[in-house]
């Protein structure tokens, strides 16, 4: 098993599942961990709390690609983190589901 990834002194599994950044606002990346951990499973199969966590990121750097700067809610924080862990099945993968400002809830 390989040791458990960091960023900025927090580690994976522990403190995040995935997270997205930039480098110069120029080149945008995200990080999925392995989800080894139960914090990271949510009683999900590994794949599907992984394509659940690419989902979030992915959502969530399109939405606030320069992470602060764009749609971010000082309460709550990013599109994907207020509906964290809320997740249906798109297909043969589980996703997780955003937050809608029109809807008024996660969809």
């Amino acid at each position: 098993m390989k040791p458990p990834s960091n960023q900025g002194g927090s580690r994976s599994c522990q403190e995040f599942c995935g997270y997205h950044s930039d480098i110069g606002g120029q080149v945008f990346y995200a990080v999925m961990a392995y989800p080894g951990c139960p914090g990271c499973l949510a009683e999900l199969e590994v794949l599907s709390a992984l394509t659940s966590t690419s989902s979030h990121e992915l959502c969530e750097a399109i939405t606030d690609p320069v992470p602060g700067r764009g749609w971010y809610d000082e309460v709550n924080g990013e599109i994907g983190d207020i509906c964290a862990w809320k997740t249906r099945q798109l297909g043969d993968f589980t996703v997780q589901l955003e937050w809608s400002n029109t809807n008024d809830r996660c969809v």
